[in-house]
């Protein structure tokens, strides 16, 4: 069972290095690529890259698989990626895992995610680099103490996000429904998470499991454990369900 997972804004691949040997011993083979223009990608950022360049990425993972349907995880962005791919290839996909994240509309740019007062800070972070790209923020909007060894950590691992990607309008048509499982992991907190609402709009539904994981936004990377229990449980429910006609 192939399992990849898609990290979320102003990070890479890296994000997942406590998770993924978890996932890889219970005999899933994990990926864990770097969108492109982030992370060790960061100098292919460019005025070109935009979300669906990142869109591109994954399906390129995906294809060069062998075949058999895959599980797309995704963090925060990285959910609207994965969106976009399974809407792309919904046959190539089992399910999808959102952990703390939106859950992307058609038509509706990432941005306008964002509360305003953080559109104007990254929008004032992005012209001090040039007009394309993000500067990360600061660890301690996720609940982080500067003085902290996370904090620490993030700070000197976050990259600048490119800014075409949040900007970018989605075009996706509702085929990523048919993917058969759909799995939500709302972070706990502290902070609460702002994706509270995407979390009860799925609980309940036949086609999604809905959890709540421990930690903030960065689970991934503070709550490894917990989280890789969390996402065997949304692949198990996926290797024994049905696929639909």
């Amino acid at each position: 069972c192939h399992v990849v997972l898609v990290h979320g804004g102003w990070h890479g691949g890296w994000a997942w290095e406590r998770l993924a040997p978890l996932l890889a011993a219970d005999g899933l083979r994990v990926h864990a690529p770097t969108l492109t223009g982030l992370g060790a990608r960061r100098a292919e950022c460019s005025a070109e890259v935009g979300f669906q360049t990142h869109v591109d990425d994954v399906g390129e993972v995906i294809r060069a698989l062998e075949p058999g349907p895959v599980t797309l995880v995704g963090h925060s962005y990285g959910c609207s990626v994965i969106t976009a791919v399974a809407d792309a290839m919904p046959e190539s996909v089992a399910a999808l895992v959102y952990v703390d994240a939106l859950i992307p509309t058609d038509g509706v740019a990432g941005w306008h995610g964002f509360p305003p007062e953080r559109q104007a800070q990254m929008l004032s972070g992005a012209r001090r680099l040039g007009g394309l790209r993000v500067p990360p923020p600061d660890p301690s909007i996720w609940g982080f103490a500067p003085d902290s060894p996370v904090h620490r950590e993030l700070r000197e691992r976050l990259t600048p996000h490119p800014l075409k990607t949040m900007m970018d309008v989605p075009r996706i048509t509702g085929r990523w429904r048919q993917v058969p499982h759909k799995c939500y992991l709302l972070a706990a907190g502290p902070p609460a998470s702002r994706f509270a609402h995407h979390h009860a709009e799925v609980a309940g539904l036949p086609d999604w499991t809905a959890a709540v994981v421990p930690g903030g936004h960065e689970t991934m990377w503070t709550h490894p454990h917990e989280l890789a229990t969390a996402l065997l449980s949304c692949i198990v429910r996926e290797r024994s369900a049905p696929r639909s006609p």
